[in-house]
């Protein structure tokens, strides 16, 4: 009986490998499904071939049509729980209820599972997002308080920055010697002609 059940559960890892709910950085990531989901969205995945094909035999005109896109929501789904994404799963589950008989009773009958368990891996994805978001916010405000006013700008305050400082410092001396220029007098003008005093008017 324990081999039996070991070999089972060695069958399921095989076909649902169970993925790591972290990723890389360390941190979980929101579209990584557990091994619960994944067997949920399997299971009704290959559900849906039965009432696919159900569905496509009763319906009187585009069989071909229903036949197929059930078919392919199916597809969708059981990928989606194999790689263990969450987004894969969800877009198959809701392919699942789109290709229905007209009844309203059977319709209900049939979708509401897949609407059920769509509903409950997004409230999961959606947990982890808001735990996530909620994290980073906190961890912001952390380095804020621990930065204080230096970890907007990126200065420390200078010191004495209280005391009023003095006229601006003098520009450095260069260090060449550039000997100051004499200037040169202009030549004095030339002396005026004595006045000939010989001429009487």
């Amino acid at each position: 009986m324990t081999g039996d059940s070991t070999a089972g559960s060695a069958l399921l890892n095989r076909l649902l490998p169970p993925v790591s709910l972290e990723g890389d950085d360390g941190a979980v990531k929101p579209s990584r499904m557990t091994s619960r989901e994944q067997l949920v969205a399997a299971g009704l995945g290959l559900a849906n071939v039965a009432i696919t094909v159900g569905t496509a035999s009763s319906v009187t005109g585009q069989q071909a049509f229903v036949l197929l896109a059930g078919l392919l929501a199916s597809v969708v789904t059981v990928m989606g729980a194999r790689v263990g994404n969450r987004i894969l799963a969800l877009v198959g589950l809701f392919g699942c209820t789109l290709a229905r008989p007209s009844s309203a009773a059977i319709f209900l009958a049939i979708v509401l599972p897949y609407y059920a368990a769509a509903m409950w891996i997004f409230l999961k994805y959606n947990r982890v997002v808001k735990e996530q978001g909620n994290l980073r916010r906190q961890q912001r405000a952390e380095e804020r308080k621990a930065g204080g006013p230096t970890a907007r700008t990126g200065k420390a305050p200078a010191k004495g920055s209280g005391k009023k400082t003095s006229a601006k410092p003098a520009p450095p001396k260069s260090k060449r010697y550039t000997p100051p220029k004499t200037r040169r007098k202009p030549p004095p003008p030339p002396p005026k002609p004595p006045r000939d005093r010989s001429i009487v008017d």
